[in-house]
């Protein structure tokens, strides 16, 4: 009898032997370190996305305005995301409920969260070609994914990264990256470490804490890090 042989384009499914646990948003396994990223890229732009599929690497662009100033990096100055060994990359974005929603004045604020999260929970979620989404991504019209909050889940073998914001000011958008390594660093070739980079966005929100508060106009909240949690 023919033994029939699978073809390369076909990926085998998992198995029982496959006892490696995967890091991925979808199901994270147990024994996973999770770090927020928050204190360094809330309100981070990513201005460009670069693959290679050959090389299996993405590589993203991001321009930190408040940490360039804050530290008194050089102008123009960026940090890259690099991600080698590339295993997943994927996007979404939602699309929000057309009903009609309104937060009534005088809800405490656990009952206002209560609401809204009860909005995002009807809006759609949706795949997009993460192929198209590089391309959308640029400086140009300020087509930027702007940062709401970001994650780090890291295994003995994989780094699994989420990043949460919305492309052009308006749809928000999901993204997550899984790969073999997560190597930072700047647009003059410096690398930062995990720790140091997060010594630079806490450096800045300490001292951004200790400035004299300014009155607000009504029903506009103060702007702090993200804790993680950004929209659903």
């Amino acid at each position: 009898m023919m033994q029939r042989i699978g073809s390369p384009t076909l990926k085998r499914a998992p198995t029982s032997d496959d006892d490696a646990a995967v890091p991925d948003w979808a199901n994270l396994p147990q024994g996973v370190a999770m770090e927020y990223l928050d204190a360094s890229l809330h309100d981070a732009w990513v201005v460009s996305i670069r693959s290679d599929l050959l090389k299996r690497t993405v590589s993203l662009r991001c321009d930190i305005e408040h940490l360039r100033a804050f530290h008194r990096l050089p102008d123009g100055f960026q940090f890259l995301l690099g991600l080698e060994g590339a295993q997943s990359a994927r996007v979404f974005r939602y699309s929000i409920w057309p009903g009609d929603f309104s937060v009534p004045p005088g809800l405490s604020h656990e009952e206002e969260s209560r609401l809204v999260l009860e909005y995002q929970a009807k809006w759609r979620e949706e795949s997009l070609s993460w192929t198209e989404f590089e391309k959308a991504i640029t400086l140009e019209c300020e087509q930027v994914l702007d940062l709401a909050d970001a994650a780090l889940a890291t295994s003995k073998e994989l780094i699994a990264l989420r990043l949460r914001g919305h492309v052009n000011h308006t749809v928000y958008h999901e993204v997550f990256l899984r790969a073999e390594k997560l190597v930072i660093s700047g647009s003059d070739g410096r690398i930062f470490g995990l720790k140091e980079f997060q010594k630079l966005g806490e450096a800045f929100w300490e001292d951004f804490s200790r400035r004299p508060a300014t009155p607000l106009p009504e029903g506009i909240s103060p702007i702090t890090p993200a804790g993680g949690e950004g929209l659903r």
